[in-house]
């Protein structure tokens, strides 16, 4: 056997031994994604000069990854760059470029390495099952710091990583959830997925995010409706479940005083929310085109647009994704965000309908219902949320493409 051959097989095996690392710290940062940022950072500080030495030694098929989902790199590069063209705007340059790089390149990359490197299947089952499992064990917290409690009225519980991460992750976790239980009629994984789905739902109602609610409920029956193969069974199973929830709801003195403050605009949290967004349109008044700047909303909120009637005086963010795009990044950045959100709701839509391949679902459920949630909540500014959002996008990319190829060959 000639030297070239023997350092071909040489490379090749060094190069499956490092991707067995990478995936281990995968499987790591998927795992702690939902109980500790530390530990996620640990994972991608391990992972980022691993990734650097497999680039150089073995470049990926650039061209293949694009053709996985043009539309959708094609829509998120367009955002990525609308909040490069703000942050060029920016009148704080340096926060303005920490920003950006904590945003979009920090936050992206364990996503891009599920892109990049993981083929295989069982490997995306693994990554989603500890991504599912690490949310699973903050909402066990969330019920045992509920247990704990004197009384539930008055009180929210968000687990390890706080209340509005914990929400951002539910909203889609419990549509998932959904679809697996829907998808998987009998079996391990439609007991596995029932126990999960009811800790879950008791983690969310504990949690008292009324946004997170909402979303969470639209998504559901949203998913579920699609995924049912008997749809008559599956909307009587749902009217019963939510004829459940309801009466919980509606009988907890707790969570009915949570409730009722949906419809009342002098609540304090409405009340708040209506004078953060009009501080939000009056930024994009005043600069229409790309915002006051990445990263420069606090800022400018807190010393500009703040409204003499608001009671919260510190808040740094618009508590809306689209309003902190409006008033950050002008027209430009919320055209972008908008026209994302929208083409990655109809390119999964389209997919399942054309394939009924349930990662498209899972796709949509993901960000509908963060989405949803995000729409009185800047969900995407959470570390804990934007982290785990591109992950499990990127997982339900890949598994669509595997697919693909398999059905091509």
């Amino acid at each position: 056997m000639s030297k070239g051959v023997i350092d071909r097989i040489r490379g090749g095996l060094a190069s499956q031994r490092l991707d067995r690392v990478m995936f281990w710290l995968l499987c790591l940062f998927a795992a702690a994604v939902s109980l500790s940022v530390a530990v996620t950072n640990v994972a991608m500080v391990f992972l980022m000069p691993l990734a650097i030495y497999r680039l150089w030694r073995q470049p990926p098929d650039w061209r293949g990854i694009w053709y996985i989902a043009p539309g959708v790199f094609g829509w998120l590069g367009l955002f990525v760059l609308s909040a490069l063209l703000s942050a060029i705007a920016a009148p704080d340059g340096k926060t303005a470029a920490m920003t950006f790089v904590n945003f979009y390149l920090y936050r992206f990359f364990p996503a891009a390495l599920v892109l990049f490197w993981v083929k295989d299947k069982k490997q995306l089952w693994i990554l989603a099952g500890c991504l599912l499992a690490s949310i699973f064990l903050n909402n066990l917290v969330t019920i045992g710091q509920a247990i704990k409690a004197s009384t539930l009225l008055g009180a929210r519980f968000g687990g390890i990583i706080g209340l509005m991460a914990q929400a951002g992750l539910l909203s889609a976790a419990v549509p998932v959830l959904t679809l697996v239980l829907v998808r998987q009629r009998a079996g391990r994984w439609s007991s596995y997925g029932l126990v999960m789905l009811g800790i879950a739902v008791a983690a969310l109602l504990l949690n008292g995010t009324r946004g997170a609610w909402l979303a969470a409920f639209v998504a559901t029956i949203v998913v579920a409706v699609l995924a049912a193969r008997q749809k008559k069974c599956c909307l009587v199973r749902m009217g019963l479940a939510f004829f459940l929830l309801g009466g919980i709801l509606t009988q907890t003195p707790a969570f009915q005083a949570r409730l009722v403050t949906l419809g009342q605009p002098t609540y304090q949290s409405n009340s708040e929310r209506l004078l953060m967004w009009q501080s939000a349109v009056h930024a994009f008044q005043d600069h229409p085109v790309l915002g006051v700047g990445l990263g420069n909303y606090a800022h400018a909120y807190q010393t500009q647009y703040i409204s003499p009637a608001a009671k919260e005086r510190r808040q740094g963010h618009a508590h809306s994704n689209v309003m902190q795009m409006l008033g950050e990044r002008g027209a430009v950045g919320a055209f972008a965000f908008c026209g994302m959100w929208l083409y990655f709701m109809a390119f999964a839509l389209r997919g399942w309908l054309r394939t009924k391949e349930s990662a498209y679902l899972a796709f949509l459920a993901i960000v509908l219902g963060v989405m949803l949630q995000g729409l009185t909540e800047y969900n995407l500014g959470t570390v804990v949320v934007s982290k785990a959002y591109w992950f499990s996008l990127a997982i339900c990319l890949q598994w669509i493409a595997l697919t693909r190829k398999e059905r091509s060959a």
